[in-house]
């Protein structure tokens, strides 16, 4: 994951919810563009969770993004099953 990709994804409007997950296996819903950001040198990025329990996460630990699906009456759904970005036919 880059950097780049975060910012594009907080910056995409309208916003889509998406899944951050980290290289160690835990994963963090970013649900609104306001509760995550990156600081000026680009190592940290600062989110908070539905609890409003602020976390402060080194860049370099995000594994990946991924979409999460919008369900019915746009409620959220299951994470989509690749990566955003990625080429949905499984190519680099």
């Amino acid at each position: 994951m880059t950097l780049n990709q975060f910012s594009l994804e907080i910056s995409r409007r309208p916003f889509r919810p998406f899944t951050m997950v980290l290289v160690d296996g835990r994963s963090f819903t970013v649900d609104h563009p306001e509760f995550a950001s990156i600081d000026r040198r680009g190592r940290q990025v600062t989110f908070y969770s539905g609890d409003n329990k602020r976390h402060e996460i080194d860049s370099r630990l995000i594994a990946e993004l991924v979409a999460i699906q919008e369900g019915p009456a746009g409620e959220g759904g299951e994470p989509a099953p690749g990566p955003i970005g990625a080429d949905p036919n499984g190519g680099a």
